[in-house]
């Protein structure tokens, strides 16, 4: 390997040097860093926050220091479905994100002790078992986790299960668990190798389990099995639904039956063709039977933005995963393709297309939010889009960002949408046996 010599370090200073461009671009930059010097000063000129099709919300949400967004992007639709059901009055209703957050964390350790049976025999420093025990259980997510989570434990009203001082910031919360989990690994390995019993396993599975979920309730609170919910009408008429189950009321009113949706990716790649459907091993081990709402389909972007519309336009609002960080400003609420024209900027190449940011691990999922508008051209072509983040309403456009529909070209990458309103074609897909996909690879 040839090192880094005087010759190359000459040539380098030279150009830099001879860039008159160079020299502006090191004084703006140094000064105030590369969002201030770079951004488009024609953003919002060019993303004005109006849109032809604008759905009525629920008020904005906050996930705090907490890696959340799945499941605030996710009840937003659920909740806008009981407001309308409900003919509520309430503007700002919210479901509880802390109780999903509670059987989240319940069953990701569940899997984690499992997966740790399943590797019982491995040397703790194989590539798998060092995963494991780095970080044993996390707090983020996807739709798929959150759909079957509320159709195994249901929802309730925020009102039922508040936040807790640490359900914001669940670097507590994870860390404690980590260690509960770490430990029990350990003792699990420990009694293997004395009586090589799975069936031993389990039982102290089910054992460190009444542990993990004794912590949970020293952070988040004891999760309600029934509840009372009393609400107005829009006409000022009061209600009340007594002793009702978290079951239930997902049942009854949250009008998102999981075999109406499809989860749709667009993962442009010659190993991955579109029209075809994968599961990711990592969550649902072999191929998943069906119905399973962890089966993903591979789509072009036409068809996902038709589908997206279709949905905007039946007034339901669409939950969406981005690569969040990439070409968009927070204190703005501006995402374009171009926001910041860092080329320009830096003097030199730097832009992928997306197909090579993915196979070259340059762009992945990071952030998940929803769609609740989107603009749409005299022939039906959208040119932007309205996002709902979980920020809080001091972040953006009082809570909601403004994405360019190239933005949505460049880094959305997952969408979830109803079966009934989608193309045919993508229903039928949808249809196929699914193929295997590692998270690695999709991300």
């Amino acid at each position: 390997m040839k090192n880094i010599d005087q010759e190359l370090l000459r040539r380098c200073r030279e150009q830099v040097e001879a860039d008159k461009c160079a020299a502006v671009a090191m004084r703006a930059v140094t000064r105030v860093g590369p969002l201030q010097a770079g951004m488009d000063v024609d953003a919002q000129r060019k993303l004005p926050y109006a849109f032809s099709i604008d759905l009525k919300e629920q008020g904005i949400t906050d996930q705090g220091q907490s890696l959340r967004c799945w499941t605030f992007a996710s009840l937003n639709p659920i909740r806008q479905n009981m407001a309308r059901t409900l003919d509520m009055q309430d503007q700002g209703f919210e479901l509880s994100q802390n109780y999903t957050y509670f059987y989240d964390q319940l069953e990701k350790s569940g899997r984690a002790l499992s997966e740790a049976i399943a590797r019982i025999e491995e040397p703790l420093d194989s590539p798998e078992m060092l995963r494991l025990l780095r970080q044993p259980v996390a707090d983020s997510g996807q739709w798929y986790i959150f759909i079957d989570l509320a159709a195994k434990y249901g929802v309730v009203p925020k009102s039922v299960m508040p936040d807790t001082q640490c359900s914001p910031d669940t670097r507590y919360v994870t860390r404690t668990l980590g260690d509960k989990l770490r430990l029990s690994i350990k003792q699990m390995r420990d009694d293997y190798a004395e009586h090589h019993s799975v069936e031993r396993l389990e039982a102290l599975r089910e054992k460190q389990l009444e542990g993990v979920y004794s912590i949970l309730c020293r952070f988040l609170g004891l999760p309600p099995e029934t509840f009372t919910f009393g609400y107005h009408d829009r006409k000022g008429q009061w209600h009340c639904l007594e002793n009702i189950t978290p079951q239930e009321f997902f049942r009854k009113y949250g009008g998102m039956n999981p075999d109406d949706y499809m989860f749709v990716i667009h993962h442009p790649s010659q190993k991955r063709p579109f029209m075809q459907t994968y599961y990711i091993e990592d969550y649902t081990g072999k191929a998943p039977e069906r119905p399973c709402p962890a089966i993903l389909l591979n789509v072009d972007l036409p068809l996902i933005k038709k589908a997206v519309i279709a949905q905007l336009q039946a007034g339901e609002q669409v939950v969406m995963g981005c690569d969040v960080a990439k070409q968009s400003s927070k204190p703005a609420g501006l995402m374009d393709a171009q926001l910041y024209p860092f080329e320009e900027l830096f003097g030199t190449e730097l832009e992928m297309s997306k197909a090579d940011r993915i196979l070259y691990k340059g762009t992945c999922g990071t952030h998940i939010m929803s769609f609740s508008g989107v603009n749409l051209r005299p022939d039906g072509t959208p040119d932007r889009w309205k996002v709902q983040n979980s920020y809080g309403a001091g972040m953006g456009i009082a809570g909601h960002y403004v994405m360019s529909d190239s933005w949505f070209d460049e880094y959305v990458l997952s969408v979830v949408v109803r079966k009934d309103l989608a193309d045919p074609a993508l229903v039928e897909a949808y249809e196929k046996t699914p193929l295997p996909m590692s998270m690695k690879e999709w991300y």
